[in-house]
């Protein structure tokens, strides 16, 4: 096993959750308030598109910009709190070896990926995140882009206002970790996006685990 993998496998209390999402596909999950969610790019420049809901209540869902007007910032990594259209606490941000992600909302889509490439019926996020949570009784409408939270994906703005998708930073065994506030559904897409840059052009797998804190 890679030094990098073997950082990746150390957490702080007893993993319960391992499993690794197979290039351009997602997955679903519950957490329960104090339960850590580690995100683990396996091989470097792979981008993992997130989506919180309330167990509770559904419709209280992630807001991203709730989330970087409560934190004072857009560049939200350790130390910030993911908060719901209500302004409920959902997750915290406990770890990020990497530092850079996208709290912008819009996940790629089927429709965006048709305007912005005219390239249609692409495989994208937006059905992986509402396939993720088909079995939690979750339908597609419920997920909209402002509950996105992207892991590693690398924006960057210009004084004039443009944006740019660039090459994540991210290398192999870089993580990201998510201390559960409430409890929450959590949506996962293994990004696979190979028309722009977010992936680095390459869609590949990623590893998650749940662990209970030590």
């Amino acid at each position: 096993m890679a030094k990098a993998d073997q950082q990746a496998d150390r957490v702080d209390g007893e993993i319960t959750f391992d499993h690794v999402i197979p290039a351009k596909e997602c997955y679903g999950l519950t957490l329960a308030p104090g339960q850590r969610l580690r995100i683990i790019d396996i091989e470097g420049q792979q981008v993992m598109d997130t989506v919180w809901l309330s167990a509770a209540d559904p419709a209280d869902h992630l807001s991203v910009m709730w989330t970087n007007f409560l934190n004072k910032s857009w560049k939200i990594t350790k130390g910030h709190t993911l908060y719901s259209i209500r302004c409920n606490p959902l997750a915290d941000i406990v770890e990020d070896t990497v530092g850079i992600n996208s709290s912008t909302g819009s996940y790629c889509s089927e429709a965006a990926n048709r305007v912005r490439f005219d390239v249609p019926h692409t495989r994208n996020c937006y059905d992986n995140l509402a396939n993720a949570l088909a079995g939690f009784g979750i339908e597609k409408r419920q997920i909209p882009e402002a509950s996105q939270f992207c892991a590693f994906l690398n924006i960057t703005y210009d004084e004039d206002g443009t944006h740019e998708v660039l090459p994540p930073t991210s290398k192999a065994g870089d993580h990201i970790d998510f201390e559960a506030r409430a409890d929450v559904l959590v949506g996962l897409s293994c990004c696979p996006q190979e028309l722009n840059a977010c992936n680095n052009f390459k869609a590949k797998p990623m590893r998650v685990m749940v662990y209970e804190k030590g």
